[in-house]
């Protein structure tokens, strides 16, 4: 136990030196526009990991293979990607219902269908565009997923959760994804405009996300399963916002998975997800 809060304090400290200290160097750029934050600080997580255990633990990277690096629990390898789809699709939804004048126009939803994919008809361009983004684009960026899941569920919240009781080790893992975002948040990245209430928003994402990526972990055994199902958000995300709604008008503070709407269904999740990994993890 006490060696697990060693290590965790070792992969936190690299963790956020390196990732911080590009979020300064992207800050003195000129923000996310000149220096891609996230395209590299999303590899940090799983590269401190292997140098921890190369350089510091000096033991077997596979060894117990407690990162998860196996290719098991196949179902789950499609359940989870669609679970995430299914509630980012929600919070859109809820979003419409609540300002329809967010949707885009027909023309325009029409013509940026037909530029990606013009098959004939506009609503099997946009399924086609659904099904790539949600399904096939996780899996082509699947290292870039992997750099964020084998840090924050293979290696961190795993330890957590053998140190601490699954609520404590959950409201941790959160809080500490959600503060590795602050300087992309400053910089305008989820909420432009909103650097202060947009930290506070995303610590309290991550705390619901975290809990149903890990128990799609657990129960598949494989960290696979998570990066897809994380790819599968940001995917997922981006083609609403790219093709179906106008995001000019879009407050992400209020709107979609990232704003007050999202905030209420991922913890609705969250909570449900929480119970199914607490009984299941019973049985261990």
């Amino acid at each position: 136990m006490n060696n697990g809060k060693k290590e965790l304090k070792w992969f936190l400290l690299f963790t956020f030196i390196l990732t911080y200290g590009l979020g300064i160097i992207a800050y003195i750029k000129g923000g996310l526009d000149k220096f891609p934050l996230s395209q590299y600080s999303m590899y940090i997580p799983a590269l401190v990991v292997i140098l921890l255990y190369l350089f510091i633990f000096k033991k077997p990277l596979l060894k117990g293979n407690d990162i998860g690096l196996r290719f098991k629990g196949w179902k789950y390898w499609l359940i989870a990607p669609l679970t995430i789809f299914g509630i980012t699709s929600l919070t859109f939804l809820l979003s419409y219902f609540i300002a329809p004048e967010l949707l885009s126009d027909n023309e325009s939803i029409i013509k940026s269908a037909n530029k990606f994919a013009d098959l004939g008809n506009w609503k099997l361009s946009i399924s086609i565009i659904f099904l790539l983004n949600v399904l096939v684009a996780p899996i082509l960026n699947i290292f870039m997923f992997l750099g964020e899941e084998i840090g924050w569920r293979g290696f961190m919240t795993y330890r957590l959760l053998k140190i601490y009781s699954p609520i404590k080790a959950f409201l941790i893992a959160g809080f500490i994804w959600g503060i590795w975002h602050v300087f992309g948040i400053i910089m305008g990245l989820n909420y432009p405009g909103h650097p202060i209430i947009g930290n506070i928003m995303m610590i309290l994402l991550m705390i619901p996300i975290s809990i149903i990526f890990q128990y799609f972990y657990f129960i598949s055994k494989s960290i696979f399963v998570p990066a897809l199902a994380h790819g599968a958000l940001n995917w997922s995300s981006y083609t609403y916002l790219t093709f179906i709604f106008n995001s000019d008008k879009f407050d992400t503070l209020i709107y979609g998975p990232t704003g007050i709407i999202g905030l209420i269904v991922w913890w609705v999740f969250g909570v449900y997800f929480f119970m199914k990994f607490k009984k299941e993890y019973k049985k261990v």
